[in-house]
């Protein structure tokens, strides 16, 4: 498993550290958890929802059909037992019994039909993680088939995350509040949108002893060090850490967990048909700028050493990802500069980026200076914070640093490989591809897993973009908090953290 597309840290806003009590015994003897995040909430409308660490502001209040384990396995929730047809286009679920919205409305098998076909309608990155999807049927009350376009097996695991939350029926359609059956409820009084949520326990929810906190407040911190301080000063309970506070943080006693999600960062081709700059749509280019750049250096100084090198999208135990791939373009300035010449560019060309060093200083630092390095000239964009992805995502870049991850290969390939996919702004596709990814969404067992390969094998080959790294991830939280990270996710779950045992 792994987890959906995020630019990490691209914060709109830099949130000031305020105290919340952030403690895990708050007054009355009550448990609050109290959290950072560093996005903004997205609308509660989940048509328009995001997959990436937005979905810890949904997780308290909307339960998902599935709850994906420790090991981003399928395991019962909202959905008790679920089994394929022959054909694996047809997923059967059967729904528990007794359980109630917050508005008192009951889950039934038409609620979670209008939920799927209703967050499917939209255009944000939940969306498309369901939208082979092409029909759901009621079987009978608490019984659903969701029909699929062909085989999935990114169906089940969606299922477990934003886009398998489910919401009350009178409450689907742009909510001004959440209405789900969740453990908690958004108490409004105590929340101030953009800045603080805060939720209490819903006295009715089915499996309350699976979450221990009584009440969980997130805050909205987009600035690294303004988390880091919070999570020092006892301000918050739980945040994720700049890698170069780790020693730091946990040398004042906090717990620090350090993994991988499957997140890749690097140059992000957008512009592979050359429809702004022309050098990038030629292949030597792109391949000239996947020699550009020294990835053991940069994991040593923008990452702490934390990392591994890569030169393919899909990260171990993805489907599709080989090993033998990652020797493909090895750091070679002075070939990088015959590939350039070659492709008709002796002394370069010059591209206009976002300018994002003030979320991401050294890699940004880091780009810059390789493409120096060979010839290319870049101009860097002063673009405001909230508007980096609308930007990138309108083609006003050719390129541009960027962090991608997905729930899994084929969700990957949804997001960015396809010339429909939402983070392929220039909408770039080839007869190969499309016909390799056509075959993939048809097949199953091995043969999906070749196919996945030769895919991959050829994106590599291509250039489609210059990954550097699989990133690592930390995440701390305080002395008295035990978190177990979820694979495929920067943030954990809201149902992964608990009280840690007394010493």
């Amino acid at each position: 498993m792994r987890k959906t597309l995020v630019l990490v840290g691209a914060g709109l806003l830099t949130a000031s550290v305020t105290a919340c009590g952030g403690g895990t015994q708050a007054s009355g003897g009550s448990k609050t958890l109290t959290l950072a995040e560093s996005v903004t909430a997205t609308p509660w409308d989940l048509a328009k929802a995001s997959m990436g660490p937005e979905a810890q502001y949904y997780q308290p209040v909307y339960d998902t059909l599935v709850r994906l384990d420790s090991k981003g396995d399928a395991t019962p929730n909202l959905a008790t037992s679920w089994s394929y047809d022959k054909p694996q286009t047809t997923l059967t679920l059967k729904l528990r019994s007794g359980v109630k919205f917050t508005d008192g409305t009951a889950l039934d098998a038409q609620a979670v039909k209008e939920n799927l076909l209703h967050t499917k309608s939209g255009t944000a990155s939940a969306a498309g993680e369901i939208k082979d999807i092409t029909g759901v049927d009621v079987v009978d009350s608490h019984t659903v088939a969701i029909k699929l376009s062909h085989p999935s097996a990114s169906l089940l695991p969606a299922l477990g995350q934003v886009s398998g939350m489910i919401v009350s029926p009178k409450a689907l359609t742009d909510p001004k509040t959440p209405v789900g059956s969740g453990p908690y409820k958004l108490d409004t009084s105590a929340t101030t949108a953009g800045q603080t949520y805060t939720y209490t326990r819903n006295a009715d929810y089915w499996n309350a002893k699976a979450f221990p906190y009584d009440k969980i407040v997130i805050k909205y911190m987009s600035d690294p060090t303004a988390r880091t301080n919070a999570l020092l000063s006892g301000q918050v309970n739980g945040g994720t850490l700049n890698l170069n506070r780790v020693k730091t943080v946990k040398g004042k006693g906090l717990n620090v967990a350090t993994y991988q999600s499957g997140d890749v960062e690097g140059l992000f081709i957008w512009d592979r048909a050359g429809k702004k700059v022309p050098a990038l749509g030629k292949v030597k280019v792109r391949q000239a700028l996947n020699h550009a750049f020294d990835k053991q250096a940069i994991i040593k100084s923008a990452k702490t050493g934390l990392g591994t090198a890569t030169t393919q999208l899909f990260a171990k135990g993805e489907d599709g990802y080989q090993a033998g791939l990652d020797t493909t373009y090895s750091y070679d300035p002075a070939k990088a500069k015959k590939l350039l010449a070659e492709a008709g560019y002796p002394h370069g060309f010059t591209v206009t980026m976002p300018d994002l060093s003030s979320f991401f200083p050294q890699e940004q630092a880091a780009l810059d200076q390789a493409l120096e390095d060979i010839g290319i000239k870049v101009k860097l964009d002063n673009v405001p914070g909230d508007q980096v992805f609308s930007s990138i995502l309108s083609g006003k870049y050719a390129m541009s640093y960027f962090k991608l991850g997905a729930a899994n290969a084929w969700d990957k390939v949804q997001l960015q490989l396809t010339k429909t996919s939402t983070w392929n702004p220039f909408k770039y596709g080839d007869a190969k591809s499309d016909d390799l990814i056509s075959r993939i969404g048809q097949s199953t067992g091995a043969e999906r897993e070749k196919l996945f390969g030769e895919l991959n094998t050829y994106v590599v080959d291509q250039a489609w973009d210059a990954p550097w790294n699989v990133i690592t991830y930390a995440y701390a939280t305080a002395k008295d908090v035990k978190v177990t990270p979820q694979p495929g996710s920067q943030y954990p779950p809201v149902y992964n953290y608990s009280p840690a045992a007394k010493q």
